[in-house]
């Protein structure tokens, strides 16, 4: 059964047999090339967390991480953008306009509130920490969008966008309060025009929907406001697909506070203790002044709380805070929608990047082939390496992002995007994962025959191109099942 790193572990050994046959043919004109494609085979994605000011970008940037890094108050680090990559020692380093390096220490594992170069003088800032997370992928936060302030917008242009013409982000993590506003979508518009195909703008952006613990309102009305974010999130998806992949919904505050670690016994000690405090009173209470919530629960003590995990944790969690510190920070992590958000990161991004680097790959050197005086034999190496097995999900992902760019919603977008993300056959072709290889192979032949005759009829391009598309997935699928 063909797993999901097997799958990329062959896509990249498929490319380095074919830098290897360039340089076989012509290492003096084709090394340069190759040695680079090779280097960027290696790299992680760049993934630059994007929106507003306030929008939650520093807290989710945390959470994702699993600790606090990132200052979310107003320092002179949240007006620069900051790479957040693995390696050892922990470290930071600044990055001048003018190319030096200025390193500087962390102050308890997080950024400094002052920086060794004034913020004008400095590009980016890069942050080594020993973070499992950060194996996979780089996070760049980045300041605000639609400031008073040219300078920071600036600085996430450059970022995002590319200065110089060099692009920093592979993709996008889109962050907005509770709707899209005009700054927005100006920016995704901005974004899809410097890819490289109509639809990587969505194919390469993911949304997320924060402060999901607020959104409509208060959490202390009739309705759960996590839910209606879930359910504005899959609306916004369905409303902005031309831009972004998907919408996830995600409560930052309580995500920060389970996956960095910062419940505590004591936390989860008073937050049980206030169980039979009635709604209305906590919802009414003074969050400035004096006096007690319940006996020994001073006032401030409830605000500290609220601080930390939101209204909405405070009256949704209570429950689970009497089984203690640890299952507080489970239900946290699950009721905020972080790991949906790592999850979708994982499908659409991590797992993906390997597919986006083989085309860029492909693409450099088919540049190479064709270029003027190279060698022709190069070009039947390029030509002969898009038909490899081997390199068909590249076919997917062009398939896919040609049909998404014109019908983001039409059935056949899932149908290819699930050959992207699945990680064996079973889930592929939708089946149990106990399902035995002549159970695949026979729905494998089925479906395979019914996107042979769907393409036959089909009267729309991009349609028809993902038909014949599947219709080779399928046989491959087939074929690989005996």
């Amino acid at each position: 059964m063909s797993t999901w790193a097997t799958v990329t572990e062959l896509m990249r050994r498929a490319v380095l047999d074919v830098c290897d046959a360039f340089d076989r043919v012509d290492r003096r004109g084709t090394g340069r090339v190759t040695d680079n494609v090779r280097r960027q085979l290696n790299e992680t994605i760049r993934l630059a967390v994007v929106g507003r000011v306030k929008a939650g970008k520093s807290t989710l940037v945390n959470a994702l991480v699993g600790r606090v890094v990132a200052p979310t108050g107003a320092t002179e680090c949240t007006r620069i953008s900051t790479h957040y990559t693995f390696g050892g020692p922990e470290r930071g380093i600044v990055i001048t306009r003018d190319g030096q390096q200025v390193p500087f220490n962390l102050e308890r594992g997080c950024l400094p509130e002052r920086l060794p170069v004034p913020t004008e003088h400095i590009a980016h800032a890069v942050v080594f920490l020993q973070s499992d997370v950060l194996r996979d992928l780089t996070l760049i936060d980045t300041p605000g969008l639609a400031t008073t302030t040219t300078e920071l917008e600036d600085a996430t242009r450059r970022t995002v966008l590319g200065h110089e013409s060099v692009q920093q982000a592979d993709a996008l993590i889109y962050v907005f309060h509770d709707m899209m506003l005009r700054d927005d979508t100006d920016f995704l518009h901005e974004w899809g025009s410097i890819t490289d195909t109509p639809a990587e703008t969505a194919a390469r952006a993911i949304g997320v929907l924060s402060h999901a613990d607020t959104f409509g309102g208060t959490p202390w009305g009739n309705q759960d406001p996590i839910e209606l974010a879930r359910t504005g999130a899959e609306k916004f998806s369905r409303q902005h697909g031309a831009h972004l992949g998907t919408v996830v919904a995600v409560a930052g505050n309580m995500a920060q506070a389970a996956r960095a670690g910062l419940i505590r016994e004591h936390d989860a000690g008073t937050l049980s203790q206030l169980a039979s405090v009635d709604d209305l009173d906590l919802e009414l209470r003074d969050p400035s002044g004096g006096g007690e919530v319940a006996p020994g629960i001073p006032n401030a003590e409830v605000s500290r709380l609220a601080q930390l995990i939101g209204e909405y944790g405070i009256r949704h969690g209570r429950a689970e805070a009497r089984r203690g510190a640890r299952a507080m920070s489970d239900w946290l992590v699950q009721a905020s929608g972080i790991d949906d958000l790592r999850r979708a990161l994982a499908n659409r991004y991590v797992g993906r990047y390997a597919h986006v680097k083989a085309r860029r790959a492909l693409d450099a050197l088919d540049r190479l082939a064709w270029s003027n005086g190279a060698p022709p034999p190069l070009r039947a190496i390029v030509a002969e390496a898009r038909l490899r097995p081997e390199l068909h999900p590249l076919s997917e992902l062009d398939a896919l992002e040609r049909l998404a760019a014109i019908e983001p919603n039409h059935p056949l977008v899932g149908m290819l995007d699930r050959q992207l993300s699945a990680r064996n056959d079973a889930e592929r072709l939708a089946m149990p994962a106990q399902s035995t290889p002549q159970q695949l192979r026979e729905q494998a032949m089925s479906w395979s025959v019914e996107a042979r005759r769907a393409a036959v009829v089909e009267p729309y391009p991009e349609r028809q191109n993902a038909y014949q598309v599947l219709d080779r997935s399928f046989t491959l699928m087939a074929v690989r099942q005996g």
